[in-house]
């Protein structure tokens, strides 16, 4: 179980209170990192999509059972990662030039949301719903499995240079793979006397220098969702609330110039925490990424639109499905 707003619930509970809103929407979204396509993931035994980031026509679908939760690009091969969650399938690495996959065993019939490589796309990343962090190789073997003491791991990211995770839930999880070492640290903010506050993103700056992370809030106790941002071994430098629903994802661009944010509006963040740019949205935004070069963003909502951005949050592409 998982906490959420401050009262109990479980993933597929999560899952299903969304579910109930939209038969399906996308969860996910990611640009390949070298070639102009992008994938975005679906809920409710749906389908994960490649999509052209050129004409914006669909290249191909997937069907999948179970509500695709995360996808990640190998860094640097045709491969992907997704992961799934409420046990209807596993989470897998799909190698999309000849279509092979390889199942991923995690702990939980729950299944897991938080995934993602290391920077070299030798080590491959989950967190599951049970708190268990599980290491793969490419060819999915498990390599390592840590119990982070978690109810539940929502995000995950690898430092962009070394081999080092951070992972959060209802705290943050530092986890050294080379050294074998985990920490975590539990007073994320004055919230957390009172409640539980779950956090459901996180992303590093290119640099490695710090990390950032987003949360749900509790806006029956007017604790608006937050915006932290955080030094390499965890100290919180600077706390921002001027989001008015949770912040779902999040992704610095690849010149560490702007961190987007996807929540009821798209914002654009500069690294020392300073707004930048928002746009209001006409839904709940829930995927999010930049392409190579940072002239573009992808965002997917909670009403099955997938909508590209340039740098400076114009509109160029809407899509419906």
């Amino acid at each position: 179980m998982i906490t959420i707003l401050g009262c109990k619930q479980s993933s597929k509970e999560e899952s299903q209170n969304f579910e109930e809103k939209e038969r399906w929407f996308f969860w996910s979204a990611d640009w390949h990192p070298a070639k102009s396509k992008i994938v975005v993931g679906g809920s409710n035994d749906t389908f994960f999509k490649l999509i052209s980031s050129t004409d914006y026509g669909e290249l191909k679908s997937y069907p999948y059972k179970g509500t695709i939760t995360k996808t990640k690009w190998h860094p640097t091969k045709n491969k992907l990662a997704v992961s799934v969650q409420d046990g209807k399938s596993k989470s897998i690495i799909i190698n999309l030039d000849n279509d092979e996959t390889i199942q991923l065993d995690t702990i939980t019939n729950d299944g897991a949301r938080a995934i993602g490589w290391n920077h070299s796309g030798d080590l491959l990343a989950i967190g599951d719903y049970e708190g268990f962090l599980t290491i793969f190789d490419e060819q999915g073997n498990v390599l390592q499995r840590k119990n982070t003491n978690q109810k539940g791991i929502i995000g995950l990211d690898w430092h962009p240079d070394e081999n080092l995770i951070v992972a959060v839930g209802e705290k943050i999880t530092l986890y050294n793979y080379k050294l074998d070492s985990l920490r975590n640290i539990d007073d994320v903010d004055d919230r957390s006397k009172e409640i539980d506050v779950l956090m459901l993103c996180v992303d590093w700056h290119p640099n490695g220098e710090f990390f950032v992370t987003g949360d749900y809030g509790d806006f029956q106790k007017n604790y608006r969702p937050l915006l932290q941002y955080w030094t390499y071994d965890g100290k919180r430098i600077k706390s921002i609330d001027k989001s008015e629903a949770e912040i779902r994802n999040m992704k610095w661009s690849n010149d560490g110039d702007l961190l987007a944010t996807a929540s009821e509006k798209i914002r654009l963040w500069n690294k020392n925490g300073d707004l930048v740019a928002e746009k209001t949205t006409k839904n709940l935004l829930q995927g999010i990424d930049w392409n190579a070069d940072a002239t573009k963003l992808i965002t997917t909502d909670d009403k099955r639109k997938v909508i590209f951005w340039d740098r400076n949050l114009n509109r160029l592409k809407e899509l419906q499905y």
